[in-house]
C-alpha cells in the first residue's frame, strides 16, 4: 500500500496517475464516505491487488487508520508526501472545475496542518516528492 499526502492542488492525483497507473486507487472525495473507502481497501486486499491511497492524509491519525488496516493484512505501508509551495497549491487549484476546487482558505488550513510522514508512525519507507521547486519558499 502507498498512502499519498498533501495539500489540495499539491500534485497528489498527477503524481498517482504517473506512477501508480496499476494500482487500486482509493480516493475519499470519490467514494464519499469512510465505510466505502475501507470497503474498497479490503476488498482490493482480498484479491491481493496493490493500493494506494489518494487523500490529503495530512496528519498522523489521519493515516493511522490505513497503517491498522494494512497491518491486519500483512501489507507493508509507504509514504509519498507531495510536498508544494502553498502558491502553487492556490495557483493550481483556482484552475480546476466544479467541486475539484475548494475555497482558498481550505487550502491554507490543510497547509497551516499538514504533518510530514514519519518512518516511526509506522511507514515502511517514506518519501517526499517535492513540486514546483522553480516558486519561492513561503
Amino acid at each position: 500500500m502507498v498512502v499519498i499526502t498533501g495539500v489540495p492542488g499539491s500534485g497528489k492525483s498527477t503524481l498517482v496517475k504517473k506512477r501508480f497507473p496499476t494500482y487500486t486507487r482509493i480516493n475519499l472525495d470519490i467514494l464519499k464516505s469512510r465505510i466505502r473507502e475501507e470497503t474498497e481497501i479490503l476488498r482490493a486486499f482480498e484479491k491481493g491487488e496493490n493500493v494506494v491511497v489518494d487523500n490529503t492524509n495530512t496528519t498522523a491519525k489521519s493515516r493511522k487508520r490505513y497503517l491498522e488496516i494494512a497491518r491486519s493484512f500483512g501489507v507493508p505501508v509507504r509514504s509519498i508526501y507531495v510536498k508544494c509551495h502553498l502558491e502553487l497549491a492556490l495557483e493550481r487549484n483556482t484552475t480546476r472545475k466544479g467541486k475539484e476546487q475548494v475555497p482558498a482558505f481550505v487550502v491554507k488550513l490543510y497547509f497551516r496542518k499538514i504533518e510530514q510522514p514519519k518512518i516511526e508512525e509506522g511507514f515502511l519507507s517514506c518519501e517526499v516528492v517535492m513540486e514546483g521547486n522553480d516558486k519561492p519558499g513561503n
